[in-house]
């Protein structure tokens, strides 16, 4: 299999969405997706601070596709291309042909479905392009929201960990939830 890293992150896309490797003129962008605690209280760290810790994160991403650990894209409406989020596939296991998804909107654009259709492009990408069999989500019990989504593209609950992760200090369960290749579900369709 080709290494479709080779040449950077690849830009994806949807009817509303380009997917791409974020820019320093993303700083901003990054400031108001992980800027605030309550925003992140189902992510795994908090706020940045200040444009510095924006643009260490946005170093951590680069060094992160150079290295094969990280594929975290930039989420941006296709009209105006303004950063709305992130989307990430982590955790590539080429052997066992596996990885774990993530994502994050900023709170302003919750609710529109742009989320879903990130998620489900990033997927279609990994088991096409990355040759996955698997992909892996973990999501705190009360983020139904996050739930809902994954289940509504073929995710299944596979079990809860307990006290998995510490967040801001407090101890936090973890549901896990899993999709084979052949479960993901046309985008749009239930």
């Amino acid at each position: 299999m080709t290494d479709p890293f080779a040449s950077g992150l690849p830009r994806l896309s949807t009817p509303r969405l380009a997917l791409r490797q974020p820019t320093e003129s993303d700083l901003p962008a990054f400031r108001r997706v992980f800027g605030s605690a309550e925003d992140l209280k189902y992510w795994s760290h908090g706020p940045l601070a200040d444009a510095a810790a924006a643009g260490r994160y946005l170093e951590s991403i680069r060094s992160g596709v150079e290295e094969r650990r990280l594929f975290q894209w930039a989420v941006a409406v296709a009209d105006t291309d303004e950063m709305i989020g992130t989307c990430t596939l982590t955790s590539w296991d080429r052997d066992n042909r596996h990885a774990e998804v993530g994502f994050i909107l900023a709170r302003a654009f919750w609710g529109r479905g742009y989320a879903r259709e990130a998620v489900h492009r990033v997927l279609s990408f990994g088991f096409e392009a990355m040759d996955l069999h698997r992909v892996e989500a973990d999501v705190h019990p009360d983020n139904a929201a996050s739930l809902r989504l994954l289940e509504s593209v073929g995710f299944v609950r596979e079990g809860l960990l307990r006290e998995r992760w510490c967040t801001f200090g407090v101890w936090e369960d973890s549901v896990i939830l899993g999709l084979l290749a052949r479960d993901l579900r046309v985008q749009g369709k239930p």
